[in-house]
């Protein structure tokens, strides 16, 4: 009995050591989930059994141990699997800080589908206080434009990705981005891409420089 309780906090761990090693996110574990959750309640079901077998006002030490040992097994793998859902979370909030709408396909994947909906929940409603913050503005505020205030606001990239095509910036104008293109541009119009690594940063050229 007591080898099976080991087991099933093994499995709540597994998903936290999953988190642990990798890189972004690993793929959503809803089978190992489904399991956790199966073992809450049969924990569950347990301690509820004893207490309907025993006069809770006069108990012997091995049942009042067994309803703590089944409360701190339930208790182990909901704080476990809550840890797991809203570290999960916080990357995807990250994510879209970082790289703005642009998710790269591998890390869109690894999510589960209810998780794609909060991504797109959660960017509709930053969407909408970007718009609606400064409400007579002529361009909306854009507070995921900066990861941090740059040192010099022209940088020269390399495009790095097939199909960017001609994009529309504010200060830049219209920029053709093709794979293996070398350009000069403001940082501010392609931060999101450099973030999404679509081009790579080469160098910051310095006002002094010149281009």
């Amino acid at each position: 009995q007591c080898s099976k309780m080991v087991l099933h906090v093994k499995k709540s761990v597994q998903l936290l050591r999953d988190l642990k090693r990798a890189r972004w996110l690993p793929a959503f574990n809803d089978k190992m989930i489904r399991e956790v959750v199966e073992e809450i309640l049969h924990d569950s079901k347990e301690m509820r059994d004893l207490v309907s077998q025993h006069d809770l006002d006069d108990v012997s030490r091995e049942v009042a141990a067994g309803l703590c040992l089944y409360n701190d097994l339930v208790d182990r793998n909901r704080r476990c699997l809550l840890a797991y859902l809203n570290y999960r979370l916080e990357r995807i909030e990250e994510l879209r800080w970082e790289v703005g709408l642009m998710v790269p396909e591998e890390k869109y994947q690894k999510m589960h589908d209810s998780e794609k909906q909060y991504f797109h929940m959660y960017n509709t409603i930053l969407d909408k206080y970007m718009k609606t913050y400064v409400p007579k503005c002529k361009e909306p505020l854009n507070l995921t434009a900066d990861a941090e205030a740059p040192e010099d606001m022209n940088v020269q990239i390399r495009v790095c990705d097939e199909g960017l095509g001609e994009i529309v910036t504010s200060d830049s104008g219209v920029v053709r981005l093709r794979k293996g293109y070398q350009l000069f541009v403001k940082r501010t119009d392609i931060e999101h891409l450099i973030r999404a690594g679509k081009v790579e940063h080469v160098k910051t050229v310095r006002m002094d420089d010149g281009l």
